[in-house]
């Protein structure tokens, strides 16, 4: 969601001045290893986001790193340049990017793909499509061993012990189902309450 936030506040930004887009540390960024990259604090795109306008050559930074080696096994590089596309109009490609992000069915206990396909459905002006991903997505079962306190389940993750919200994400589909067909920047993270 931190990504989302920081690059919705590039979207309303001033237009940058030609030149203002180019990273003078290009070879450096491109030799971060993966995580460092794609969410190091003070590293990789993070450091960039104040740099208003320049989604499109962000999402070109993330289109060369992804192209090297170290890059795979790394979905949500393309899924955070699927992201910068889509928040510039890039539909089809920011699409054909997030199809990359699926994971196997039996590797997907808190509906990632649910996830993708309501986006992708948003991205093509599918509401129905969106719709059914949602009432997927709503009817996600809980992860065995896990009990449901208060819409949030104890998970044990890479980060630890987290409480997470159940189902994942749903909030971000219903924001996506209430801004449809509104530019992806809006419904993606600030989708106004007031809007159907």
């Amino acid at each position: 969601m931190r990504f989302g936030l920081m690059l919705f506040s590039w979207v309303i930004a001033a237009p940058v001045l030609a030149g203002e887009c180019q990273f003078d540390n290009r070879a450096e960024l491109l030799a971060m290893p993966p995580d460092a990259f794609n969410q190091g604090p003070g590293e990789g795109w993070d450091a960039l986001v104040e740099r208003a306008g320049c989604q499109l050559e962000l999402a070109d930074l993330f289109a060369a790193y992804r192209r090297q080696a170290k890059a795979s096994g790394h979905p949500e590089l393309a899924w955070h340049e699927a992201q910068l596309r889509a928040y510039e109009g890039q539909r089809d490609p920011a699409s054909a990017l997030m199809r990359l992000t699926y994971k196997p069915a039996d590797a997907d206990p808190e509906g990632w793909n649910l996830y993708v396909d309501a986006t992708i459905a948003f991205l093509d002006d599918d509401l129905p499509a969106l719709r059914r991903a949602r009432a997927r997505l709503a009817a996600l079962p809980l992860p065995p061993g896990t009990t449901l306190r208060e819409g949030m389940v104890e998970m044990r993750s890479a980060q630890g012990l987290q409480h997470v919200a159940w189902p994942p994400r749903l909030k971000a589909v219903d924001d996506l189902i209430r801004c449809m067909y509104q530019p992806y920047a809006l419904a993606s993270d600030s989708c106004p309450q007031s809007q159907d």
